[in-house]
């Protein structure tokens, strides 16, 4: 019996730890949360980066910048969602994706360098933003648009997109009372 109850003490611990780890949120908040991403990604998509972009690429609004959305919207104050982060991050995970796409043939080792490369870098820049590693892999899966747009794929869709979505965030932030960027000291 004593066996028994351990076991069953022990399961449920691991069961409790594999529960949410943060606290649970406000309607109000995941609705800030929710409508600042979609105001700063229709912002970016549709006023930014789409004059800025060739549209039949389809490489303007990519992917990546809805995990940056989140980090930027929903965890504003989290280290790896403040601006040096994001900007510097998806930037050289862009430059890094293109270079591997551009200098790697088989496809399976371009992404796993592409997105290895990046994140060695980002350490060494202090610049972790995870949405970045998407960003090198996205470069990494679209040769054809890379060959095409080359190292300007860094610049235009993802440094201006990045730098549009962090301005667009600290504006939001500003407007619903909440403080970004945040400085950890």
């Amino acid at each position: 019996m004593y066996r028994f109850a351990q076991f069953t003490y022990s399961f449920a611990k691991i069961v409790r730890g594999l529960g949410p780890a943060m606290p649970a949120a406000h309607p109000a908040e995941a609705l800030r949360a929710g409508v600042g991403a979609c105001v700063g990604l229709a912002v970016v998509g549709l006023f930014i980066l789409s004059p800025l972009v060739d549209l039949r690429l389809g490489l303007y609004l990519i992917a990546p910048f809805g995990a940056s959305a989140v980090l930027l919207f929903a965890v504003p104050n989290a280290p790896l969602a403040q601006p040096w982060s994001a900007v510097v991050g998806n930037t050289l995970a862009a430059l890094v994706g293109v270079a591997v796409c551009l200098t790697v043939p088989d496809p399976a080792l371009r992404i796993a360098l592409a997105v290895g490369l990046a994140i060695a870098v980002m350490i060494l820049c202090r610049a972790v933003h995870p949405p970045a590693g998407a960003v090198a892999m996205t470069a990494a899966m679209s040769p054809d648009a890379v060959a095409e747009l080359g190292f300007w794929f860094a610049l235009a869709p993802v440094a201006v997109g990045t730098v549009a979505m962090v301005v667009l965030a600290m504006v939001y932030a500003r407007l619903t009372g909440r403080r970004y960027p945040f400085r950890h000291f």
